[in-house]
């Protein structure tokens, strides 16, 4: 599922920005976002289009150009501003409620960094669907016969793909009373390794396995040069899942991959190498305490623990922007921030540190 760019929200609050007369600081879910403060009031519908949106070169978007339409993290006049607002009037006549998801009739599209060739699809990496003559695909015994084996080269359907949520778009996190386990996150690339069990078809045939090797968003089922299989390969992963997955149809290892390709190479390493952040079972997730404990058996890295057991009760959205924001564990560099997780490994979040933001992306 893509991720939700432009969304109808509430004006919650707003506040002057100092030196400044006609802008304002308006706060929207746990964002804050400059406006023009004669375009809005408190409890105003709006649209919100997130950071990383990108807007469709049209002449209602041309004062964008310059930003090469992309919305990014800013500080201006001492104040954070993370997305941008839209009257209503900008979508098609209809009726429009809280939490709406309008990226697609607003033509935006997320940003990826181009830097990151290995997630680029290509030939090798493409499992081809052989066509099968039109009147043998009318009989449905055909068609059960074959469509398995196909969709068999898609991302693992028994796992999610890493992508944890903002807490400025779940502040009610803030609210929970329970602890969490904060752990850096790693600037890399997510990846995903799972081995999932194939049980024989009579009683007297022997169980498969399925080995999958995945970036963030695709499964890389032909070895080649990318970080993934590197890692792969490196950490043997295809024989840890099968210690791991005792009597279960499936076990998963996702981590964030980084190499000397990646992401301008912060962490200045050699080689491609792998830190684990999920260890996962049909029966969830497992706690990041535990996990770090079970993959470091089996020599894998996990992602630094900043703190294994924190309260963010009561805290607000910047607080907890400010908690992420710091020096990274792996190198003399600024880390990106911070990703949340409840002990039992059920709920989790993450803090992306402006800092970072408005350092990198540039």
């Amino acid at each position: 599922m893509s991720r939700k760019l432009a969304h109808i929200e509430k004006i919650e609050w707003i506040k002057p920005i100092e030196g400044k007369d006609r802008i304002v600081l308006a706060g929207i879910l746990g964002w804050t976002v400059i406006v023009q403060k004669a375009d809005y009031n408190v409890g105003d519908k709006c649209i919100f289009c997130e950071i990383d949106s990108v807007f469709p070169e049209k002449p209602e978007f041309e004062f964008l150009r310059s930003k090469k339409f992309r919305i990014k993290t800013m500080k201006m006049s001492g104040v954070l501003s993370q997305g941008i607002c839209f009257p209503l009037s900008m979508l098609p006549e209809g009726s429009y409620e809280i939490g709406d998801d309008v990226t697609e009739l607003m033509g935006i599209t997320q940003y990826e960094q181009t830097m990151d060739k290995e997630e680029e699809t290509n030939e090798a990496n493409i499992v081809p669907v052989k066509k099968y003559p039109k009147f043998l695909m009318r009989w449905s015994w055909f068609r059960k016969l074959v469509q398995p084996k196909e969709q068999t080269k898609d991302f693992p359907p028994f796992i999610s793909k890493t992508d944890e949520i903002r807490i400025q778009n779940a502040p009610f996190y803030l609210d929970m009373d329970c602890k969490w386990t904060a752990t850096e996150k790693v600037d890399g690339q997510s990846g995903s390794f799972t081995l999932q069990r194939i049980k024989g078809k009579h009683f007297w045939s022997k169980d498969t396995y399925d080995f999958a090797v995945c970036s963030r968003n695709l499964r890389k089922w032909k070895k080649d040069s990318s970080s993934f299989w590197s890692v792969a390969e490196k950490y043997k992963l295809e024989e840890v899942l099968h210690k791991l997955i005792g009597d279960n149809e499936w076990v998963a290892i996702q981590g964030e991959c980084i190499s000397p390709k990646v992401q301008g190479n912060k962490y200045k390493v050699k080689e491609s190498d792998l830190y684990v952040f999920n260890l996962i079972y049909p029966s969830g997730r497992v706690g990041s305490v535990e996990t770090k404990k079970i993959v470091t058996e089996y020599g894998l890295k996990f992602v630094p623990i900043v703190d294994e057991e924190v309260s963010i009760k009561g805290m607000t959205v910047p607080e907890v922007l400010e908690y992420a924001t710091g020096k990274s564990q792996l190198y003399d560099t600024l880390r990106e921030g911070i990703v949340f997780r409840s002990l039992d490994g059920k709920q989790s979040f993450k803090a992306v540190s402006p800092e970072f933001l408005i350092k990198y992306n540039e």
